[in-house]
């Protein structure tokens, strides 16, 4: 059991959590029309902060083991149903336990820019779920074992949006990458970068579909340029090297060797 001294240093510290919560909320819902569902989860918030700082109920709150502190429904000596833990970093993990592992919808908040909304299993964030960092990206998809993994969408601070494939935290498989600076990728990526088959439009009206590899245009493709012009054959590392032929918007064509992105030698 925990003391009354602790009890009132737990109450100010999940006040000022609430408060955290509650700002975040009224930033992120400021200039516009609140739905159901931000309706919802305000009146849940109001439901939990005025059931839970009540003196009674954390006078019942549990010292665990590294700093951890627990309150919230109990059976058998451990988490069971509706619980707050804790962390000493102050992080909080709200939502549903069973046999003392978090389990089903719940929401980790680490701060005020960042927190996990979704399903977890076993204490680990598995199957849908929302991972917001105000300060880098937010992600919305499926989850492994903690990490991205299946179908996600991910969109980052500097306007740049990911949909697709993940695996193991990275972006692999299938996708489509719209870039800050107007440009769009779509194809197959390995490792977060483009790599195999795919297609990229750029502003001004130019394209290429063919070859990527290491995050660049790399071997067999065809490039059209915003004139209409051709070129189709082998390029390394974004520049036309080995054999291939350009074809002008005025038809006139040139084939052989190209280094450097550069005609070389018929």
């Amino acid at each position: 059991m925990i003391s009354n001294y602790d009890c009132l240093c737990i109450q100010d510290e999940i006040q000022n959590k609430f408060r955290l919560i509650y700002l975040m909320f009224a930033l992120c819902t400021e200039g516009r029309t609140i739905n159901s569902e931000s309706l919802d989860q305000s009146d849940k918030l109001a439901m939990i902060q005025q059931k839970l700082i009540k003196k009674e109920n954390l006078a019942n709150a549990i010292a665990l083991e590294d700093g951890l502190v627990y309150f919230g429904e109990m059976e058998n000596g451990e988490r069971n149903g509706y619980g707050i833990l804790i962390y000493p970093n102050g992080s909080i993990l709200e939502g549903n336990w069973i046999n003392g592992r978090a389990l089903g919808i719940c929401r980790l908040q680490y701060s005020q820019d960042e927190y996990y909304q979704g399903n977890i299993v076993n204490n680990r964030f598995q199957g849908f779920g929302e991972y917001v960092n105000h300060n880098s990206s937010i992600y919305k998809g499926q989850w492994e074992n903690n990490e991205k993994h299946g179908y996600g969408e991910e969109y980052f601070k500097n306007g740049s949006i990911y949909c697709g494939n993940f695996i193991r935290g990275m972006r692999e498989g299938e996708g489509v990458y719209l870039s800050s600076n107007g440009s769009k990728y779509q194809g197959q990526f390995k490792c977060n970068q483009m790599d195999g088959n795919g297609m990229i439009f750029w502003r001004d009206g130019s394209f290429y579909q063919g070859q990527f590899q290491n995050n660049d245009i790399n071997g067999y493709g065809v490039y059209t340029y915003p004139d209409g012009s051709q070129y189709q054959g082998q390029f390394m590392n974004g520049k036309r090297n080995g054999h291939g032929s350009l074809i002008r918007y005025d038809g006139y064509e040139v084939s052989g060797e190209w280094k450097g992105d550069k005609f070389y030698k018929n």
